[in-house]
């Protein structure tokens, strides 16, 4: 390589063009969708109470049960109401329920009397079916440490909207998994908010999304993706929801999930993106699939040319600078206002490392179903 950078053959110039294109294309995808996310207002002027149903669907839950629905009862807001749907609980989930409606009367809820296939869907949709609010939001039953203000900042923060994405993770624990699952979700949740308030909304996390509850019978339901086990009410939500989607990072409609996590849990989070990409529409998964590309080929070509043409490193290391500044600098911003600053340098450079992993999945999925096609 001739070290007159400008110097070199056509052939010399695939890889460097490559870079700057990469380089290119990061920037878009930084500035015109993952920007608007520092734009984000943390508070709203006050709104009327619209109906509220808060749901959950829970199995043997016997011990958190108690906790969770009090937080959530003892909101201050007026226009709400519970919904608790025991999915063939084996303890005295069912029994705690039905004491604490006598003193809530708030507090609605139902059973699924057998075992069933389709357990998690049924369960949302007994919920769906119970609720007469104008929008609905299901959270799970290990949420810990919900504030007071959930609802009235969400009802807020929702404006006219038809959806608004809050923010979930799991506490900190000291466990590789829920590093990773805590990554992975900070991740999740950055992507689909920048997207969304780009005009391409998607969905990664069903649990704290509020969304008018005509959206869930205007799609019928699950019906024709009962078979999909991947996800939940994202699949709906995917499917009807086209713009006029909000985000929240107030810390009011945070929340955080008490929970164990191990290897599964991490496979299941990478796994359930992957399917849930391949379910959008064509212009939203090419677009998908060009930003882990990108990635893969900013960082690939950056680190390779810098090898092997040290004495250019000006030409490749100050376009690299603007990108990686820019990334760090959102990360940063987001950490911060949602409380995650423990796993900030973490989530910088996870999001290099995210495209790898979901590569490596994805063919781990594309090799699973080849040997079980015809099984």
């Amino acid at each position: 390589m001739n070290c007159d950078f400008f110097n070199r053959t056509t052939l010399e110039w695939i890889a460097p063009a490559i870079f700057f294109g990469a380089v290119v294309v990061e920037l878009f995808f930084l500035l015109f969708f993952y920007l608007r996310l520092l734009l984000i207002k943390k508070t709203s002027p006050q709104q009327a109470e619209r109906s509220v149903s808060v749901c959950l669907a829970v199995r043997n839950e016997e011990e958190r049960i108690e906790a969770v629905l009090t937080q959530l009862l003892e909101q201050d807001y007026s226009n709400y109401d519970v919904i608790v749907v025991d999915d063939f609980s084996e303890d005295c989930t069912i029994q705690k329920v039905a004491q604490l409606a006598k003193k809530f009367p708030r507090l609605k809820f139902t059973s699924i009397c057998q075992e069933t296939n389709f357990s998690e869907k049924l369960s949302i949709n007994l919920a769906m079916k119970a609720s007469n609010s104008e929008l609905v939001l299901f959270v799970r039953p290990d949420s810990h440490q919900i504030n007071r203000q959930f609802l009235k900042k969400a009802n807020e923060q929702v404006g006219d909207s038809s959806l608004l994405i809050n923010y979930t993770n799991v506490l900190a624990q000291r466990n590789v998994w829920n590093k990773l699952c805590r990554l992975e979700r900070f991740s999740a949740f950055l992507s689909s908010a920048a997207y969304s308030l780009g005009g391409l909304p998607v969905i990664y996390q069903d649990s704290n999304v509020l969304f008018q509850r005509a959206i869930y019978f205007n799609q019928s339901g699950f019906k024709g993706k009962m078979n999909d086990h991947f996800a939940n009410l994202e699949l709906v939500l995917n499917a009807a929801v086209k713009k006029k989607v909000k985000v929240s990072v107030d810390t009011e409609t945070c929340v955080r999930e008490n929970t164990e996590t191990e290897s599964s849990d991490f496979s299941a989070l990478i796994k359930k993106k992957i399917c849930l990409n391949r379910q959008l529409r064509f212009g939203a998964r090419l677009l998908h699939g060009l930003a882990d590309v990108f990635k893969l080929l900013f960082v690939g070509l950056g680190t390779w040319l810098l090898v092997v043409e040290p004495q250019n490193w000006p030409f490749f290391v100050i376009p690299a600078f603007f990108v990686l500044f820019l990334q760090l600098f959102i990360v940063k911003t987001m950490s911060a206002r949602l409380k995650e600053d423990k796993i900030f340098l973490s989530s910088f450079v996870y999001v290099y490392i995210r495209p790898i992993i979901s590569l490596l999945h994805g063919i781990k999925i594309y090799i699973h179903h080849k040997r079980n096609k015809w099984n």
